[in-house]
């Protein structure tokens, strides 16, 4: 398959170049866009604008009960428990990261709100 770009620009997509984004379907089905998350979200050195894309297209952000329950997972717990202050928010972004790769979007922005 082609797909044209701009200008004279065009490219051949391949099943390995393929990806799906679920978009918002509750509502007016408009995500909460990047404007919406904290400058350390936003500004990662870690997250790629295909990971704010997907965290901008959720419909609201977790509730604190939410993204507090999130942190007492095994997985969660283990994660802050084998970091240091320093390099947590590192871990943290590394660890959301992960997660968008696996499609696991609500999961991902609750490890970044913690």
């Amino acid at each position: 398959m082609e797909a044209r770009l701009d200008g004279d620009w065009y490219c051949r997509v391949t099943s390995d170049n393929l990806f799906k984004i679920a978009k918002p379907t509750g509502g007016v089905g408009i995500g909460i866009g990047i404007d919406a998350f904290p400058p350390e979200i936003k500004n990662s050195k870690i997250l790629t604008g295909n990971n704010l894309g997907l965290l901008g297209l959720v419909e609201t952000l977790p509730s604190d009960e939410e993204v507090a329950d999130f942190s007492q997972t095994d997985e969660m717990k283990e994660l802050v428990d084998t970091t240091i202050d320093d390099t947590r928010a590192l871990h943290l972004h590394l660890k959301a990261k992960q997660l968008l790769d696996d499609g696991r979007v609500i999961d991902a922005l609750k490890v970044l709100l913690m």
